[in-house]
């Protein structure tokens, strides 16, 4: 596979503990892609580069200073991505993979602003929350009147 290369108008970069383990958690767990690794001091990867989908790319990298980290880490933050084609849509097969893997998954949940939801934590304790559409017909203003209506 050649990759696209394109300017990055937004993008997450999160510290992790154990890159490789990381590195490997996202790709088989949740089916990003590996773009590349940059090595840091002494040739070993420092950070890693993955793939969602194009404008939705994900950094990992060690801590600058070789220090770890206070926990917990993303307290409050979840990263959202759309589900878009991969899985071939299918929310529950993402879910199952991720299972298989070993990761904490909460969902899919349907929420009322017309989405199905699925929170994966990472090993780092970084929430992931993956969506698909529930009624692509929907149109924004009828969203809206749905989530009125509930309060």
């Amino acid at each position: 596979m050649t990759a696209e290369f394109y300017p990055m108008p937004s993008f997450v970069s999160l510290i992790v503990r154990d890159l490789e383990a990381s590195a490997r958690f996202y790709q088989q767990a949740l089916g990003f892609e590996h773009i590349f690794s940059m090595p840091g001091p002494g040739g070993k990867p420092a950070l890693v580069h993955l793939h969602w989908v194009k404008y939705a790319d994900l950094l990992i990298a060690l801590p600058r200073d070789g220090r770890d980290l206070p926990e917990p880490r993303g307290t409050g933050v979840s990263i959202h991505f759309n589900l878009f084609d991969r899985f071939e849509g299918n929310i529950e097969s993402l879910a199952e993979q991720a299972r298989a893997q070993g990761a904490q998954v909460v969902g899919p949940l349907e929420q009322p602003w017309n989405v199905c939801e699925l929170t994966v934590i990472d090993p780092d304790g970084y929430r992931l929350v993956f969506s698909v559409p529930v009624d692509t017909g929907l149109a924004f203003d009828q969203m809206l009147e749905r989530v009125t209506r509930r309060e």
